[in-house]
């Protein structure tokens, strides 16, 4: 059997109402050489059955089952072993692409021979408007601007399958900001290509999205900061990492973890040596609330 050019990874827990219009979005590409695997991550509604009836229609489509819910890395990890094709790109349960998305994103490619290709893309906020969403046009060896602040997205991504063995898959054990430590794994190892023009719609509007867990998009943040901790303080300096603590500790404040916010200002002032008593009231102030 001939393989396909693209294996398309769609992770979705109880997407019923959203993984019709994210499929047809799919099957709109002007690409038509894809497979797209649903991976069904322990959902208790109808999103299986959704899937199952576009897949009587178009072969292209498959789906895999998790029993239980193992969060979106576990599926997209499914998903990633279940391609047949060279090169995988992702896309949410509750987001779009663009017609042109996979044909642009191939092309940048291939002409470039590069690895791994980003892209710009639009957003829908929580008012239904449409707007770009910023993503830094890091192009190349970019391994020490991701150190220094994320940038692709994973609706965005397209990496070569040999790539994403290379680094063993994706860590399942970080809770938000997925795509960020994915990508500084990725960019120790392959320069990046950035499609400037937008390929996808990412859907901001669900009451589960993870920008409205504030307290979990804090901790991601700091799990991937721990994580590539030296190398940042390595390669990016310790004003970076200070920075990051610092907006560790904004994304903490704003969910209500006052300790928890109080101690990543404290870790920030302790890379900056100067800022020790402005960090020290701040904490007073937030844990006296």
């Amino acid at each position: 059997m001939r393989l396909p050019l693209v294996s398309i990874v769609i992770p979705a827990f109880n997407r019923a109402s959203t993984i019709d219009a994210a499929l047809r979005s799919v099957q709109a590409q002007t690409c038509r050489d894809w497979e797209a695997i649903v991976v069904d991550d322990g959902s208790v509604d109808g999103t299986a059955d959704a899937v199952r009836r576009l897949a009587l229609e178009d072969p292209r489509i498959t789906l895999r089952r998790h029993d239980q819910n193992l969060g979106a890395q576990a599926a997209r990890n499914t998903g990633i072993r279940s391609a047949r094709a060279q090169w995988v790109a992702f896309l949410d349960s509750d987001d779009r692409w663009l017609p042109r998305s996979l044909d642009l994103r191939i092309a940048a490619a291939l002409e470039s021979r590069a690895n791994v290709v980003h892209s710009a893309g639009y957003r829908i906020g929580e008012d239904g408007n449409q707007v770009q969403h910023h993503i830094d046009p890091v192009d190349g060896w970019i391994y020490v601007d991701l150190l220094r602040a994320p940038a692709p997205m994973f609706q965005g991504l397209l990496v070569a399958r040999r790539a994403l063995e290379r680094i063993g898959g994706l860590d399942e054990r970080i809770v938000a900001m997925q795509e960020w430590d994915t990508a500084i794994r990725l960019a120790r190892h392959y320069a990046f290509r950035f499609v400037a023009q937008p390929t996808f719609i990412w859907n901001c509007r669900g009451l589960d999205t993870i920008t409205r867990d504030r307290r979990r998009d804090a901790a991601g943040y700091e799990q991937v900061v721990r994580k590539h901790f030296f190398s940042m303080l390595r390669h990016a300096g310790w004003h970076t990492v200070a920075r990051h603590y610092e907006i560790i500790g904004v994304r903490y404040e704003r969910a209500g973890c006052r300790f928890a916010a109080g101690r990543c200002f404290l870790l920030s002032s302790a890379l900056r040596p100067l800022h020790v008593r402005r960090a020290a009231r701040l904490f007073l102030r937030l844990v006296r609330r």
